[in-house]
């Protein structure tokens, strides 16, 4: 595991991934990337070890 378990949020998803937000919902949707997690009412974030595993993921 890679340790970094903070909660980031969507403009530092989208600079980690360089995916759009519809792109990427699209793939949560689908069960192909990590899910994000509701932080109140108004707010979501991903945690950024899931982020980093996933991008891990693509090239192996």
């Amino acid at each position: 595991m890679n340790g970094d378990d903070r909660i980031i949020r969507e403009p530092e998803r989208r600079k980690k991934t360089g995916l759009s937000r519809a792109t990427w919902w699209r793939l949560e949707r689908d069960g192909k990337a990590p899910r994000r997690r509701k932080l109140s009412a108004n707010a979501v974030g991903w945690l950024a070890s899931e982020i980093d595993r996933w991008r891990e993921s693509l090239f192996q």
